[in-house]
């Protein structure tokens, strides 16, 4: 049930609710992109039930290896913390083949760039996913 402790599955007790002296217990997927209420949301008479609907509703509609489509790649001491396309629920790359990787400190291309060329160095983006593939020096005299 790892999905559930990273808050994929919210089961809570609502004693507030219409059906509360009967199913005092809800459950409900905030990112579900599924926007029928009967799929993403329920109510349910017991935890156990509840936290049964969690785990078939993550099984049913939900990566068990991802978190949005990106897995955790590991660190770089130059990029920082790195994410990668979750090769379970996405196609890889055709220019890559999924080797590219994503920082997550960066918000856009060209602060990666940015910060980048401030030490010397340059990314190479891949056409098809535009990923990091490589980092380079700026340096001509390091392929001389």
């Amino acid at each position: 049930m790892s999905l559930l402790s990273q808050q994929r599955v919210r089961v809570f007790r609502n004693s507030q609710g219409f059906f509360a002296p009967q199913r005092p217990w809800e459950g409900f997927c905030p990112s579900c992109e599924i926007t029928d209420h009967a799929t993403c949301m329920g109510i349910f008479a017991t935890w156990s039930e509840a936290m049964a609907w969690a785990e078939s509703h993550l099984r049913r509609s939900h990566c068990r290896f991802c978190i949005d489509r990106s897995m955790p790649a590991g660190r770089d001491d130059v990029l920082g913390e790195l994410f990668e396309r979750c090769p379970v629920c996405t196609p890889p790359c055709g220019d890559c083949d999924g080797l590219a990787v994503y920082p997550a400190v960066h918000a856009s291309d060209t602060a990666l760039v940015n910060d980048l060329a401030a030490i010397d160095l340059a990314p190479v983006f891949c056409d098809g996913c535009h990923g990091v593939i490589a980092v380079i020096p700026l340096d001509p005299e390091v392929y001389a």
